[in-house]
């Protein structure tokens, strides 16, 4: 299983690495800090799961959610975010998230957004 983490900030990367090492330590990561990388990623290596950021340099997560769409890529896409509060929640979902995990994050939430994509046999 690959993921690739599209996040700007080196703090939240290594949050998210380190969970994700303690929760599936068989799952390979990439990690890049835009967009634009995380398209540019995604055009020439397969992942099973892309967690994305909405704030993020050159392209942002719903910019890179929509031309994942556009180039057709059958991906996953769950946006980590601090802006989830009610209103956000249903922007995210409409705009093509799969899912999301809410910053600060939370092991357990992570765990439950990520075993239906991460558990052993599935995809």
């Amino acid at each position: 299983m690959r993921i690739l983490i599209a996040e700007d900030e080196e703090y939240n990367q290594m949050v998210v690495q380190a969970m994700i090492e303690l929760l599936y330590p068989e799952v390979e990561m990439q990690l890049v800090s835009n967009g634009l990388e995380a398209l540019e990623k995604l055009k020439v290596e397969p992942f099973n799961l892309v967690l994305t950021d909405v704030d993020m340099p050159l392209m942002n997560g719903y910019e890179l959610v929509s031309q994942v769409k556009i180039l057709g890529l059958n991906v996953p896409m769950i946006c980590v975010t601090a802006y989830a509060i009610s209103g956000d929640k249903e922007k995210l979902l409409m705009h093509g998230f799969e899912r999301y995990i809410s910053k600060p994050i939370d092991m357990g939430e992570m765990k439950s957004v990520l075993d239906p994509y991460l558990k052993a046999g599935v995809h």
